[in-house]
């Protein structure tokens, strides 16, 4: 079988990136394209990439009409079976436009914002709408995901949870740390977790960078916040450190699809202090494997954090409550579901 896969991939670093290479590393026996933004050494045998030239200020709109041209190519010169978009905009309209023009299975796989921002916001709900109307197949990453499609959609929509890289994520000890990992953008609540950590007495580390990273980094500098660290942007393996690490890792998103971050932690028998909100829900159970807080609520998310710095026996609890829930969640059985998708979607 051959797919072609518009997509994330490295060099970005991200929650589809990681996604994407789980799915071609389990799938061995499957040729995997990938129409991705920026030339990368792959290290797959089963993987070919494709760079697509892009304008950086306009990239979206130049990736999709750059990806469809190139992908048409890929897909009458390969004889593609099938195609699995990431992302509904432009990677999914990409997907779609192909679908259409060369009569191909297209597969959609929603990630979170894409569902949660890109689908509600004036311009980009006419890309959403074109994405999952062309597609045969929805792939949710959470069943929150799902529960925002409209009605008429949920018929083709299947719910596939992602998984953890156990290999790298298990518990090396407590260094007295919190720690953040995300983008530095408002939808991750970065602003909200610099209101509440400001003042606590304990060190607080962050990973990620994102338009709002001067901002925050300014703000710290200005009030000599020395208890507070800014790493950037790290590689997984560099990520995965940390966190084995951590006392505790904090999401405090406003809006997340899944939260592939908060199992990785579990994974690595931390507990998880997160926002009351989207697939976060299914993940962190409030007093079992983590904690949950009020959304933009910097004293909320202040009185759990002592919580937890106060009683390091609740850490414990909470940490080994959280790695035997972290061992539903498989990049291996993800895989396998997809593979299930394929194998449904091609006899179409």
């Amino acid at each position: 079988m051959k797919v072609l896969m518009p997509a994330i991939y490295y060099p970005h670093i991200g929650g589809i990136t990681i996604h994407v290479e789980n799915l071609v590393r389990h799938l061995k026996d499957i040729e995997f394209h990938i129409l991705t933004y920026d030339y990368y050494e792959n290290e797959y045998k089963n993987v070919i990439i494709h760079t697509v030239p892009h304008l950086k200020k306009l990239r979206g709109i130049s990736y999709l009409i750059n990806a469809y041209r190139i992908g048409k190519k890929i897909v009458e010169r390969e004889e593609i079976d099938l195609i699995h978009s990431h992302y509904a905009f432009p990677q999914g309209c990409v997907g779609g436009l192909l679908k259409n023009k060369l009569s191909i299975p297209h597969i959609l796989t929603l990630h979170g914002s894409d569902a949660l921002i890109l689908k509600n916001s004036f311009k980009g709900m006419w890309f959403f709408r074109y994405a999952v109307k062309n597609c045969d197949k929805i792939i949710c990453v959470s069943k929150y995901i799902k529960s925002q499609l409209d009605e008429d959609l949920k018929d083709k929509a299947v719910v596939v949870y992602n998984g953890v890289n156990r290999e790298m994520l298990y518990n090396e000890g407590d260094y007295n740390f919190g720690l953040f990992v995300g983008a530095f953008v408002p939808q991750k609540g970065v602003d909200v977790l610099i209101e509440a950590i400001k003042d606590i007495d304990f060190n607080f580390k962050l990973i990620g960078d994102g338009k709002l990273y001067n901002k925050i980094e300014n703000f710290i500098i200005n009030n000599d916040l020395k208890h507070i660290e800014l790493l950037g942007r790290k590689s997984f393996t560099e990520m995965a450190s940390f966190m084995r690490r951590c006392s505790f890792l904090i999401v405090p998103s406003r809006s997340e699809g899944f939260g592939m971050v908060a199992v990785e932690a579990m994974s690595c028998s931390k507990p998880v202090i997160a926002t009351d909100v989207g697939g976060l829900k299914e993940i962190v159970i409030d007093g079992y494997n983590g904690l949950l807080v009020e959304k933009d609520n910097p004293e909320d998310l202040k009185d759990k954090i002592l919580k937890l710095i106060y009683d390091e026996d609740l850490r414990k609890t909470l940490g080994k409550n959280g790695e035997e829930f972290s061992k539903k969640f498989s990049w291996k059985r993800c895989a396998e579901s997809v593979k299930a998708i394929y194998e449904e979607v091609s006899k179409i």
